[in-house]
């Protein structure tokens, strides 16, 4: 009886612990809010079903030491048991390419030539050309091989290549609901596993439209997901400041009738020494919407000869610390209007 106390006792704990780690507060004015919480009936981002068995990023290579040309660290790669097709493909990175066509070729997979990708992503920002593999019918994986130049004991004795990136590309149909279950998911799965999360929609080639224009052609998913209630645009329209509501169904189901349809998000960590950075890029291309669930090393890449890994890293430390205060000032000169602003989210 007392083993199974203490095992429930535990598991509230365990719960309580994730709970609060699936949540993020902010205060602004005298006010302190929630501001996300994951969407608990949402499945993650499904997996390509194609990765290595041992994480790219824990190999050990020579091309790292103190006081040298070298550029090469794994980052903090926090641990996870969510898994999303972000977490997935992430272990790719640090790959040679020669060893992702060796598993490739034991999967059985179809390698596209450069005028094949071109064709399927004319036009677009998605890749045209590279290392890219078909999965599916309707996805595909590509491979952003680079060769790092200074990665040896010398500056500019090498040309080593590796996977920097990797991107998992999917066709979805041109409707509504599935761009914005795919939107949806993409940010469930940053504050999942991550620290933020946030997706963009916009019509790439047009101008913003006004906060109380009947449909605006951009929109983001930020702190605040609320699918049923959308989202909030500052208007001063009347002379007075009032908040406009527009629903994210409505907004997107008139911009995906557009030929220059966009949409890009961010996930990530806050830590500065982590070691990736993850991204969505979804496009229209002809009838077709694709979306692109990317991964890329913010560590593995050539430096500027002459400086150490010390010298980069206090430079990233020193910018990291005054983009905090910048941003203090930033949200302390707003704090009103973003406490009024979550105050009207927030209602019910």
């Amino acid at each position: 009886m007392k083993n199974y106390l203490k095992a429930a006792l535990t598991a509230i704990c365990l719960l309580s612990l994730i709970s609060a780690q699936a949540q993020k507060k902010v205060t602004y004015g005298k006010s302190t809010f929630t501001v996300y919480q994951p969407l608990p009936d949402l499945e993650p981002t499904p997996l390509c079903g194609f990765a290595p068995d041992v994480p790219g990023y824990t190999f050990k290579s020579k091309n790292y030491g103190p006081g040298t040309y070298y550029t090469y660290a794994p980052g903090n790669v926090p641990k996870t048991a969510y898994k999303c097709v972000l977490t997935e493909i992430k272990d790719w990175i640090a790959y040679r390419p020669e060893q992702v066509k060796e598993m490739a070729a034991k999967k059985g997979l179809k390698q596209l030539e450069e005028k094949e990708i071109k064709k399927l992503f004319k036009n677009t920002r998605l890749p045209n050309g590279g290392l890219m593999y078909q999965l599916t019918e309707d996805t595909w994986i590509w491979f952003n091989v680079t060769g790092l130049q200074n990665c040896g004991p010398k500056a500019w004795a090498s040309n080593e290549e590796y996977v920097l990136g990797v991107s998992v590309i999917v066709k979805v149909p041109a409707k509504t609901d599935f761009v914005l279950d795919r939107m949806y998911r993409f940010w469930n799965d940053g504050v999942r596993f991550s620290d933020f999360a946030i997706v963009n929609q916009s019509n790439f080639k047009t101008r913003p439209t006004a906060p109380n224009d009947q449909n605006p052609n951009n929109f983001s998913i930020g702190e605040v997901l609320n699918r049923e209630k959308g989202f909030y645009r500052l208007s001063f329209e009347g002379g007075a400041p009032t908040y406009i509501w527009h629903s994210y169904a409505k907004v997107v189901e008139e911009n995906i009738k557009k030929s220059d349809f966009d949409v890009s998000g961010q996930t990530g960590y806050e830590d500065l020494l982590t070691a990736f950075d993850y991204s969505l890029d979804a496009v229209k291309s002809g009838q077709n919407i694709y979306f692109s669930y990317s991964v890329h090393s913010r560590f593995l890449r050539d430096i500027e000869p002459g400086v150490t890994w010390q010298k980069e890293m206090a430079n990233r430390k020193q910018s990291e610390a005054q983009r905090k205060i910048e941003m203090q000032k930033i949200h302390k000169a707003n704090a009103v209007a973003l406490e009024k602003l979550y105050k009207e989210i927030l209602s019910k």
